[in-house]
C-alpha cells in the first residue's frame, strides 16, 4: 500500500540523531538463497541476541541487498517473527527490496501474521507491506508523516472533522503497528500526552 505522497527522508535526517543498527539479511543467512523454517528460526536467533541490547527508538533498517531468493516460510521466521518480538521498542523498515519474488513473500508473511512494515525506496518514497490499513489509519499516517511530529490534539485542530478519541485511537494502532513512533509527555492540563514521530 503506497502513501499518497512521496516522502524522501533520508535515513540521516532522522530525530534526534538517532541511533541506527543495520541488518544486512544475507550475511544472517550467508548465502544468497534463504528457505524453510529451520534457516528463518536460526537466523531469528541471532537477530535476536543482536537486537536485544539495543536502545529504545533505535532505527533498525532490515537491508536485503545481496539476497537473491526466499520462500515465506523464511520471511516469517527470521524477519516477521523479528519485529514482532521486538517492537514497539526498536524502529524497522525495510530496503534494497527490488525483487518483486522477494517483495510478495515478505508481503505475504506480514499479511499472515497480521503486521505491517515500512519499505523506503532507493528513490525514498515509503510503502506499507503486510496488513492493510483502513483509509481512516492511512489518512493519519500521512498527516504525521506530513507534519513529522504531532500530538492528537494538534492533528484534530488542523482537521475540523475529527474527534479526539478517535485520533488518538488511530495514532496508537499505527505506533503499535511500528509506523510510528511514540514519546510520552505531559500536556499543558498536567494530563498525560503522547507526540507521535515520522520515521526515518
Amino acid at each position: 500500500m503506497k502513501l499518497a505522497k512521496s516522502y524522501s527522508v533520508s535515513m540521516n535526517e532522522t530525530k534526534q540523531n538517532r541511533a541506527t543498527r543495520m541488518i544486512r539479511l544475507v550475511e544472517y543467512v550467508g548465502r544468497t538463497e534463504a528457505w524453510g523454517t529451520d534457516l528463518g528460526a536460526r537466523v531469528f536467533a541471532r537477530l535476536n541476541v543482536d537486537l536485544m541490547g539495543l536502545s529504545e527508538g533505535t532505527l533498525v533498517p532490515i537491508d536485503f541487498a545481496g539476497l537473491e531468493r526466499s520462500d515465506v516460510s523464511f520471511q516469517r521466521e527470521a524477519v516477521v517473527e523479528t519485529i514482532r518480538k521486538h517492537r514497539p521498542r526498536l524502529l524497522f523498515v525495510a530496503n534494497n527490496l527490488d525483487d518483486i519474488d522477494l517483495r510478495t513473500n515478505l508481503d505475504l508473511a506480514l499479511e499472515k501474521r497480521g503486521e505491517s512494515l515500512l519499505l523506503v525506496s532507493r528513490e525514498g518514497n515509503l510503502e506499507v507491506m503486510g496488513k492493510r490499513l483502513a483509509e481512516e489509519q492511512l489518512r493519519t499516517l500521512e498527516q504525521v508523516w506530513t507534519v513529522r511530529e504531532a500530538t492528537s490534539a494538534q492533528l484534530v485542530r488542523a482537521d475540523a472533522e475529527a474527534k479526539l478519541s478517535t485520533t488518538a485511537s488511530r495514532l496508537n494502532a499505527l505506533w503499535k503497528a511500528g509506523l510510528i513512533e511514540r514519546v510520552e509527555g505531559s500536556s499543558s492540563s498536567g494530563g498525560r500526552e503522547h507526540t507521535y514521530f515520522a520515521f526515518p
